[in-house]
C-alpha cells in the first residue's frame, strides 16, 4: 500500500482568455521604464514602503508604484523585490505586474494611479484549522480593519484580539496611496469576500494585490513584525501578467493538509 504524502490539486478555468499582444516598444519607452524601476526601488523603502512615479512624455511616458508590507525594515523592502531587467524584452509596453507576500509592484504606459485591481495572490493554511468561533471573531477583527484603513493617514493599520485559552490574533491591512477612501475600502472588502470563500476556519492567511493587501495569523511575526532574517516566504515569486483582452483566468493549487495557494486574477485585463 503506497502512502500518499502530499495531494496536489490543480484547477485552471480560462473564459475568453487574452493573449499578450506584443508590439515593439519604442527605445525611449524602455529608456523610461529602465528609469522608472530604478526610482521605485530606491525611492519605495524612503516613503514608508509605498512610492509612485511616472517618467517621460506620450507617447512613450511609464507609470509604475512599489509598495511594501507597511511594517517591514527599509532595507527589507529595498529588496523584497528585486524586479528583473529581463522584462524589458517581454512587452514591457503592455505592463506587468508582480507580487510577493510583502510588496507589489506595477508599470504600465497608461496612467492607472487610483486604481485598483482584481489580480491576487493568496496563501490560506500554515499553522492549520481554527476554532470556528476564534476565527469569527478574527474575521471580524479584519473587518474593522477594513473599514479604518481608509482614513489613516498611510492607510495602513495593525490589530490584534485576545482569544483566551487560543491565545492572540493579529492582523494588519493597507491600502496603497493612491486610491480614495471608497476605492481603498472597496478593495479591502472584495478581498475579505475571497477569504469567505477559501480561508474556512484556518489559523492563518495572506491575500496580496495590486491596490490593497491583508494578512491575518496566530502567529504575531507572521502578520505584524517580521524580523529581517524572517520575511514571510514568496506565495508566488514574480507572479506577472500582460495586459490585453478580456478575460477571467482561476488557478487554485491546494496541498491537502497542509497550506495551499490560490493565484487569482477575476477581470485581469481591465486596465488593457
Amino acid at each position: 500500500m503506497v502512502k500518499m504524502m502530499l495531494l496536489t490539486v490543480i484547477f485552471m478555468f480560462i473564459l475568453r482568455s487574452g493573449h499578450c499582444q506584443c508590439s515593439n516598444a519604442s527605445t525611449s519607452f524602455r529608456t523610461n521604464l529602465r528609469t522608472l524601476l530604478d526610482l521605485l526601488t530606491k525611492n519605495a523603502p524612503l516613503h514608508d514602503g509605498y512610492y509612485e512615479a511616472s517618467v517621460g512624455n506620450k507617447p512613450d511616458q511609464a507609470f509604475g508604484i512599489l509598495h511594501c508590507k507597511a511594517n517591514i525594515s527599509k532595507n527589507d523592502c529595498a529588496n523584497c523585490l528585486r524586479y528583473p531587467y529581463g522584462i524589458l524584452d517581454e512587452c514591457p509596453e503592455n505592463g506587468k505586474e508582480t507580487l510577493t507576500t510583502s510588496c507589489t509592484m506595477k508599470f504600465s504606459h497608461k496612467n492607472f494611479f487610483g486604481s485598483w485591481s482584481n489580480f491576487t495572490i493568496a496563501s490560506f493554511g500554515g499553522n492549520g484549522l481554527d476554532d470556528p468561533m476564534v476565527f469569527s471573531k478574527g474575521f471580524s477583527m479584519m473587518e474593522d480593519l477594513a473599514s479604518a484603513v481608509p482614513d489613516k493617514p498611510l492607510m495602513y493599520q495593525e490589530a490584534e484580539i485576545d482569544v483566551g485559552v487560543h491565545g492572540k490574533r493579529f492582523g494588519l491591512a493597507q491600502c496603497g496611496r493612491d486610491l480614495s477612501k471608497v476605492s481603498c475600502r472597496n478593495c479591502l472588502e472584495e478581498r475579505l469576500e475571497v477569504c469567505r470563500s477559501y480561508a474556512h476556519n484556518r489559523t492563518g492567511w495572506v491575500i496580496v494585490g495590486i491596490g490593497c493587501s491583508m494578512w491575518y495569523s496566530n502567529n504575531i511575526s507572521k502578520a505584524l513584525t517580521p524580523s529581517n532574517s524572517e520575511l514571510p516566504p514568496n506565495v508566488i515569486s514574480g507572479a506577472q501578467r500582460c495586459h490585453g483582452g478580456n478575460g477571467i483566468t482561476t488557478i487554485i493549487s491546494m496541498a491537502i493538509g497542509a497550506t495551499f495557494t490560490v493565484f487569482l486574477a477575476t477581470n485581469i485585463f481591465q486596465f488593457a
